[in-house]
């Protein structure tokens, strides 16, 4: 199946002069901003760009965009669901030539691969078991530390060992850093001490959807893409037992690629090192695994990131 089968046109486009402020008032329906320089293609601003420290609400979007795959129309949805991984924008655009023909999203390959058996499988076998969780009385500073070191969107709230809630990145971003208030306090409300004090419990999202281990992934894609929500929390008896993603339920159809014998992904501070490229990381990586490729077993290839400065 190739991406022009499942081309969506719901996206946004905004202007590489209009401001961080701006760009939060349009992340109501949209993860991903394209954006442009009058009529050309810059690149993307996500979502987890926003939760960046200190940044002015005045700031223009052109100092944080990111250059994204661009996928062609008859590009694979293997190899897009792997170009998704390893850059880790999950909402790609599409050209035919130059021209911008619409974006594919990762719920439009998932919706569409969950018609096939992969639909019939049970998500026990895709979640991730014993997720890193918090407490209702955890501090969002803490949880924004969490999102950072593990590279995740979404933590499930627990409290004497049962499931309380979920808190995401979509929570911080419509409960704590309000567009209409930054301009009051001039800088992310999250980065000002007293709100990284707020507890979980004001900001999650009490009683989430569970659904127990044995669940096909058809029935939780179901779930996710109605709610309109990134992942699923996985449990049996009101106790926690995993967690899935959308990510978690990509990487299989990335790895279905059979030409490719590693998948490659990078993860941790990757949007903060100073100087760090992830194309030229990705082709020092493949040049890596040509010179030593046949030394090693085919699977996944995982770079945690982190930057260290010099103490002087």
């Amino acid at each position: 199946m190739i991406t022009e089968e499942i081309l969506s046109n719901d996206f946004e486009m905004i202007g590489s002069d209009e401001t961080i402020s701006h760009a939060l008032s349009l992340f109501d329906k949209n993860e991903v901003l394209i954006v442009m320089d009058e009529n050309k293609y810059r690149g993307v601003i996500t979502r987890k760009d926003i939760l960046r420290a200190k940044i002015p609400p005045e700031t223009k979007i052109k100092r944080f965009v990111r250059h994204a795959p661009k996928i062609k129309l008859n590009t694979p949805i293997e190899e897009t669901a792997r170009l998704m991984l390893e850059s880790g924008i999950f909402s790609l655009p599409v050209f035919e030539k130059d021209k911008i023909k619409g974006v594919i999203k990762d719920t439009d390959i998932i919706k569409k691969v969950v018609e096939r058996e992969f639909g019939d499988m049970e998500i026990q076998k895709f979640m991730t078991s014993n997720p890193v969780f918090v407490t209702p009385d955890e501090s969002i500073g803490k949880v924004l530390q969490i999102f950072k070191k593990h590279n995740v969107s979404r933590l499930p709230v627990v409290e004497r060992g049962k499931i309380v809630g979920v808190i995401t990145v979509r929570d911080l971003m419509e409960k704590v850093i309000h567009p209409e208030e930054k301009p009051e306090y001039g800088e992310f409300i999250a980065e000002k001490k007293r709100y990284l004090k707020i507890p979980v419990k004001g900001i999650m999202t009490p009683n989430p959807i569970i659904l127990p281990p044995n669940s096909k992934v058809r029935d939780v894609v179901e779930e996710i893409v109605k709610n309109k929500i990134g992942g699923m929390i996985i449990g049996e008896k009101g106790k926690l037992v995993g967690i899935v993603t959308i990510k978690d339920l990509l990487e299989p159809i990335a790895h279905a690629r059979k030409e490719e014998k590693f998948f490659i992904q990078f993860c941790g501070e990757t949007d903060e090192i100073e100087g760090f490229d992830k194309e030229e990381g990705m082709t020092y990586m493949k040049e890596f695994i040509r010179r030593y490729g046949e030394f090693l077993e085919n699977g996944y290839i995982y770079i945690y990131l982190k930057q260290y400065r010099e103490k002087r």
